[in-house]
């Protein structure tokens, strides 16, 4: 009598804290020809242990199933780890399913982390951080940590969020907080009624006496679907005030995309390119933004890298690598190299801002040599070619910013030598220098810094692009701020401002112009004409020759202004005579009135007795929670 061989499918998947220790662990599926699931357990545990020895202990039990038509089937007989490249676990049905070729990773529906049970919110928390949506394989690894039976630090410290549930009440920011002093304070291998003991005592402490991590590791660092953090803190070439996350670096690939084949000044973005990447970025329909943006958001440590490294990245790719994801995802993982992430080399700027081709269609296309395939992704550089090449990048970057200044200088209409013609007749007589002129009465004329473009004489200048139109109108309400014709400040102010400075109007206009400029970059949206009158005087008020220092100064003061005001409190004063006013009658609705409760009940539980300044917060996401689930019933 035969017997009847089916086609089983099984998956391990790995452990988090072997995630931890070797982050390019993937899921390994194999397909085997067997009789019952019991019988494929077996098989293919010994084909790990023939095939993978070192790594049996990093993966969870296999997870088995039956293969029918219409489910995606891995490689038979051999381990396979790209499989979930191109499927999703489902955990309810227990099976593979393929991802839709017209929906992008985000589908199935990511899952309301509020509507999750206990174990799985402390769950999520302990894994993701405080995150308010998961995907559906974020969610198999949940309910994997909460079905693991071996101890690791990770289970232990959701086991403890979920005792200590005051945790979970906390805002996302208090619950960063918390994680981030927990993981730097607790011990590895700290079992879970230890660090619910540390989680007490950091909630028993008023808020303005919590202990702070000392790391500058943030807990709500974002992380790829497989767990491992995209990185973030470091020092990059970016403005060092400027916050760095998914959403910038959104805009950036955006802008790479939209200044393909044009040059463009990466680190003070013309509006004209700025505001059509910030559109497709927000948007997500352009089928070469969502190739690059899908592979990004799974590659570890991808904000850890510069602005430069990544514009020049995407415009180095060869024509039509976005079409084909295997191709793209090799090019990224041999070209997106860098040493030193907040000085990226000059050949890179000049790549990136589209001042210099690469050519790389033979490059990219051509097989690997055996040397470069054995080679690690970084090699590693000796103290002496470390040296050189910071050496080299610095008096590259040096001798830009000079050129750069020259530059502006003969913008202004200053004679520069190399640059200025010195036998032309306005260096002679000095008719004809341009300049900001003083017409009188406070006003001054801006046209020498909107329409005198740099003389192109000379051989082997650069001149650079003329104002745009939103330039232009940042240039006319600092003309005529400066001019004493707005409510800002008055000609006395003016001059005032400018002795402050130690510079006179041409300099400082350009200057400011540009700081405006590069400040609205990761604002949205634009400055108004007020919003400029009000940054320029505060710039101007603390001026600083330092770049970085000016746009923090700008930063501070565009938060300060878009900051609403209180509402300010008027008291009439009573006389014997007046009537007593009708006293109104207020309705509350629905969710206000749940709110009240919940701030009466927390107010009146002696375990919440120092947590005064966090009790709003906790009564309103308690509120929303309740309405959550009534909306599911």
């Amino acid at each position: 009598m035969s017997i009847e061989l089916k086609v089983f499918g099984g998956a391990y998947f790995p452990k988090d804290k072997a995630l931890k220790k070797n982050t390019g662990l993937k899921p390994l599926v194999i397909a085997v020809n067997s009789t019952t699931k019991a019988v494929v357990e077996a098989v293919i545990f010994g084909k790990l242990a023939a095939e993978y020895p070192e790594w049996i202990e990093d993966y969870f039990k296999a997870k088995v199933w039956e293969h029918r038509d219409g489910l995606p089937c891995p490689a038979m007989d051999v381990f396979s780890s790209d499989f979930f490249e191109t499927a999703v676990w489902i955990d309810k049905s227990g099976e593979p399913a393929p991802i839709p070729m017209d929906q992008d990773d985000s589908m199935p529906a990511p899952k309301s982390v509020a509507r999750l049970d206990l174990r799985s919110r402390a769950a999520c928390l302990s894994l993701f951080g405080p995150v308010e949506e998961i995907t559906a394989a974020q969610y198999g690894l949940i309910v994997d940590l909460t079905n693991d039976d071996e101890s690791s630090f990770t289970q232990n410290l959701a086991e403890a969020i979920s005792k200590e549930t005051r945790v979970l009440s906390l805002e996302p920011e208090r619950q960063g907080q918390l994680l981030a002093w927990v993981r730097e304070t607790a011990k590895e291998t700290a079992q879970w009624p230890e660090i619910a003991r540390l989680m007490a005592k950091w909630l028993d402490v008023p808020l303005d006496k919590r202990p702070q991590t000392t790391s500058t590791t943030d807990a709500t660092t974002q992380r790829t679907e497989s767990g491992t953090t995209l990185g973030g803190g470091n020092q990059t070439d970016r403005s060092p005030d400027m916050i760095h996350n998914l959403k910038t670096l959104a805009v950036e690939v955006a802008l790479a995309i939209i200044s393909s084949g044009e040059p463009v000044n990466i680190y003070a973005i013309p509006s004209n390119f700025l505001t059509p990447a910030k559109a497709m970025a927000e948007n997500q329909t352009d089928p070469r933004f969502t190739a690059w943006w899908k592979q990004f958001r799974r590659t570890p440590g991808i904000l850890d890298f510069s602005r430069a490294a990544i514009i020049a990245l995407i415009k180095s790719a060869p024509e039509g690598l976005s079409l084909d994801p295997v191709a793209l995802r090799e090019y990224i993982n041999r070209a997106l190299i860098e040493s030193d992430h907040a000085k990226p080399t000059q050949e890179i700027i000049d790549i990136a801002c589209g001042t210099v081709r690469r050519d790389t269609q033979n490059d990219e296309t051509r097989p690997l040599s055996p040397g470069e395939a054995d080679a690690p992704a970084n090699m590693p550089l000796s103290d002496k070619e470390f040296e050189a090449d910071i050496a080299r990048a610095e008096r590259e970057r040096d001798t830009s910013e000079n050129q750069t200044g020259k530059q502006l200088a003969a913008g202004r209409g200053e004679f520069v030598s190399g640059i200025s013609d010195p036998s032309d007749p306005k260096w002679i007589d000095g008719s004809a220098q341009p300049k900001i002129e003083n017409l009188g009465g406070g006003v001054f004329s801006v046209d020498a810094l909107i329409n005198n473009p740099l003389s192109n004489e000379v051989e082997k200048q650069e001149v650079p692009p003329a104002l745009n139109d939103r330039e232009i109108k940042i240039a006319t309400e600092l003309n005529e701020l400066l001019s004493a014709r707005t409510d800002m400040i008055n000609e006395k102010d003016v001059a005032e401002l400018t002795v402050i400075a130690g510079h006179p109007l041409s300099h400082l206009i350009p200057l400011v112009l540009v700081d405006i400029v590069t400040t609205e970059f990761s604002l949205s949206p634009d400055f108004t004409d007020e919003e400029i009158h009000d940054v320029a005087t505060t710039v101007l008020e603390s001026w600083s020759d330092d770049l970085h220092v000016r746009q923090k100064i700008m930063l501070d003061a565009i938060v300060e202004y878009r900051t609403p005001a209180p509402p300010k409190c008027t008291e009439q004063k009573s006389t014997s005579t007046a009537q007593k006013a009708p006293e109104l009658e207020l309705t509350l609705i629905y969710r206000q009135q749940l709110t009240i409760a919940a701030l009466q009940g927390l107010c009146a539980n002696p375990a919440y007795c120092v947590s005064f300044e966090e009790l709003p917060g906790m009564a309103t996401l308690l509120a929303n929670s309740i309405i959550n689930q009534q909306g599911e019933a």
